[in-house]
């Protein structure tokens, strides 16, 4: 806890359940910490303290998780992002997702529209398909806006390497860019600070609303259009009142989109202050076409080389 991004946005589940159950149910967070070691232990234990819903996994820790539940078949368990349908398929999972190549697409229209060069970034956390899932979407949305866009991408390795985002960042800014996406959790912060170094230049946030969560940092806060959110909170709270109530579709995995509100753009007070009501109108346009279905997102999990198709054909060169 504490990347002001994924993870955070994620625990705040814990505080919607309160305020939904009130003294009903009991809501604890155990942090595994990074040790991959630890994750396999910290899943039994939880297991053996006789929680009734045990809520883990995406595709850095649902190994763990998965490895751990068909031992306990009689504790529900909740993939709160999953990474493999097959996987997720014990009786007593319930797992969900959220349409990352959606979130990219919707940012990648904002920056597209919002560029004065032409040239766009994305520093990512890692490079898998997962990540890249975002990346596509992203390559999609912008040359959807602008066939003419291009695009560089950097992996930083790690989700919490704020140092390594910002040079990157600078590399970008001193190609050309004028708005680079931080899709890279806590490292993130990392394309803020460089942002903040430089005029005519706007971030992107991810998962949550990082302008918002950036708040009590203001200078970082400021560069920051807009986040591509990633509704995890919610998608948790929902997931879990359906175990509650009996009616939780277990040994299946869901994709949430934007049409469910699972996933979205940050259109707070400072986004539209920053904004003109022609950027708005573009941005509402092909972000409609997605929401009714005209548009359909590609899928780097389901279609796997359509990133790198798209970043070789509008990658800068």
């Amino acid at each position: 806890i504490g990347d002001q991004s994924y993870l955070d946005v994620t625990a705040n589940a814990k505080v919607l359940l309160e305020e939904k159950y009130g003294d009903a149910i009991e809501v604890n967070v155990i942090e595994m910490g990074d040790d991959e070691a630890d994750w396999e232990p910290a899943n039994r234990q939880a297991a053996e303290e006789g929680y009734d819903i045990i809520i883990s996994g995406n595709w850095q820790y649902e190994a763990a998780m998965l490895t751990v539940a068909a031992e306990y078949p009689e504790i529900k368990y909740l993939n709160f992002d999953y990474s493999s349908p097959e996987g997720n398929s014990l009786p007593n999972v319930y797992a969900i997702t959220y349409a990352a190549h959606e979130i990219g697409y919707l940012t990648g229209v904002v920056a597209a529209v919002k560029s004065q060069t032409g040239i766009i970034g994305g520093v990512v956390g890692q490079n898998n398909a997962g990540m890249n899932q975002f990346m596509a979407g992203y390559i999609q949305g912008a040359a959807d806006v602008n066939p003419e866009i291009k695009v560089i991408i950097t992996y930083v390795g790690s989700y919490s390497d704020p140092a390594t985002a910002k040079e990157q960042t600078i590399g970008m800014l001193n190609a050309g860019a004028d708005m680079v996406w931080g899709c890279a959790g806590g490292s993130g912060n990392g394309v803020f600070e460089a942002a903040a170094e430089h005029e005519g230049v706007w971030a992107l946030g991810v998962d949550t609303d990082q302008y918002v969560s950036m708040a009590a940092q203001e200078k970082l806060a400021k560069t920051i259009l807009t986040s591509g959110l990633k509704n995890v909170d919610v998608g948790v709270t929902n997931a879990v009142t359906q175990i509650i109530d009996g009616t939780a579709p277990f040994g299946t995995a869901e994709m949430l989109g934007y049409k469910d509100g699972a996933v979205g753009l940050a259109e707070n007070d400072y986004y539209k202050a920053n904004m003109t009501e022609d950027e708005l109108a573009t941005v509402k346009t092909f972000t409609d076409k997605v929401l009714n279905g005209e548009t359909k997102v590609v899928d780097e999990l389901t279609q796997p080389g359509v990133f790198a198709q798209l970043y070789g054909q509008y990658g800068l060169k």
